[in-house]
């Protein structure tokens, strides 16, 4: 049934490409409405949210979106067991469930794929879709592909793997199902090791897709230059993090016959935009999510997960429009993504080199009672991480806990020689002259 889902999804969302703009918005108004009156109705906290600024049931058809109060994480969190029609799902369970189920193909209650992550904020989150909202993120995604056919293809991902992380989680989601008949084979590179150590297996494996966060494939892109790698991939996908202009260039110079991809995902919607070099441009899924572009940040309205719905949810994102009307496809153009770039920490290792630390590892640690977090390096060989801890759980066990992490991350890097204090603090405060918080910070 899955396959059979997704295939139908796919040749729905095929024939969106094709309609006028006007369509477009008119399907997303549908579909904005249709989210909006079921979360009234089956969802406890919106419509406790919604009836305490009297926004009453017979108005959701007319009220103006932008007359509807916004959430953000912190109001998720606090509220999350009340944004579940089904009442299995709690903040506790999904806690204990990634705690004791690392594998990223692992499903909660043998139904739902859940996603965690702090992004910028430093605060986790997490985020739930059903087998068959995870069947139309996996049909929407094949718009990353201008020419996308049956033929099987190998396949090589690089970036954090040991969780429920967004991207490998879907990277790994055609395992064990129908889907999988498309990777011939496939690699998987734990961007927390040294990069080097998988040239050999790259060499010998020759990826037709290669997929990962810009930095990683970057790496990837220094060591071909440099003459220790020799793959040709037909396409790059990149996501998880902005692609920045000169890393683009970077890769396009190192592999000029590869197509380069830029995927726009967030933890909160899997399915986001996408940029091709046949698009010209970053077009936003407008028959997936109803993104409200501010000047200063972003509300997104998640259209198809209804596990977990999320309306006029605040992101931190910063996008600005293209100032050319239309375009190939019917849908919002981006001329770019701001606000999302972190800083990398480097460290010298144990055998005298330079190396990092991705962000996203440090974005994606999970341990159960952690609610926020921030890393703080000191020099090249120290750092500190500063956690809040939920007031329920046993801070002294937690630090433990933390400090474990920490430690399997640094052995991966061969970074043992790194020394680390973990800091239990009441709050971690935004930035003092900026006022934004930083994940990262760099003394």
């Amino acid at each position: 049934m899955s396959f059979l889902r997704t295939v139908y999804y796919y040749y729905s969302l095929s024939k969106n490409l094709n309609h006028s703009r006007r369509k477009i918005l008119e399907l997303r108004e549908k579909k904005f409405r249709k989210i909006l009156r079921y979360a009234y109705r089956k969802i406890p906290f919106y419509m406790d949210f919604y009836r305490s600024f009297r926004i009453k049931e017979n108005m959701l058809d007319e009220i103006p979106i932008n007359e509807l109060p916004t959430i953000n994480k912190n109001i998720m969190i606090d509220n999350f067991d009340k944004f579940f029609k089904d009442d299995q799902i709690t903040k506790n369970k999904v806690e204990d469930f990634l705690n004791n189920n690392p594998n990223p193909t692992s499903l909660l209650y043998d139904k739902y794929h859940v996603i965690h992550s702090s992004g910028s904020t430093g605060t986790v989150g997490y985020y739930l879709y059903s087998e068959k909202e995870w069947d139309f993120i996996k049909a929407i995604s094949t718009r990353m592909f201008s020419n996308f056919t049956l033929k099987r293809k190998k396949y090589a991902f690089i970036g954090a793997v040991d969780g429920h992380y967004a991207a490998i989680s879907l990277f790994l989601s055609p395992l064990n199902q129908t889907e999988k008949f498309f990777y011939k084979d496939y690699i998987v590179m734990d961007i927390n090791k040294p990069i080097k150590t998988y040239l050999k297996k790259l060499n010998d494996f020759q990826p037709d897709n290669l997929t990962g966060y810009p930095y990683g494939i970057r790496s990837l892109a220094q060591f071909q230059n440099e003459g220790f790698l020799n793959i040709h991939p037909e396409v790059i996908v990149c996501g998880g993090e902005p692609l920045l202009k000169n890393v683009k260039l970077f890769l396009k110079e190192v592999w000029k016959n590869s197509k380069i991809v830029d995927s726009y995902a967030t933890s909160e919607s899997l399915a986001m935009g996408v940029s091709r070099e046949d698009l010209k441009g970053m077009y936003i899924y407008d028959d997936a999510v109803y993104l409200e572009i501010q000047e200063n940040k972003t509300i997104l309205t998640n259209l198809y997960n209804y596990t977990q719905p999320i309306i006029r949810y605040e992101l931190t994102d910063i996008l600005k429009k293209s100032k050319n009307g239309g375009g190939k496809w019917p849908f919002t153009k981006i001329e770019q993504i701001t606000g999302r770039t972190e800083l990398i920490p480097f460290f010298v290792t144990q055998d005298g080199e330079k190396d990092f630390i991705h962000p996203i590892v440090i974005a994606e640690f999970f341990v159960k009672g952690v609610t926020k977090f921030q890393f703080i390096q000191r020099n090249q060989s120290s750092f500190v991480f500063k956690i809040v801890v939920s007031p329920k759980e046993p801070s002294d066990e937690i630090v433990q806990e933390v400090r474990k992490k920490l430690y399997d991350i640094l052995e991966k890097k061969k970074m043992k020689n790194v020394n680390f204090e973990v800091k239990v603090v009441e709050d971690i405060k935004p930035d003092e002259k900026t006022g934004k918080f930083k994940l990262i910070v760099i003394e």
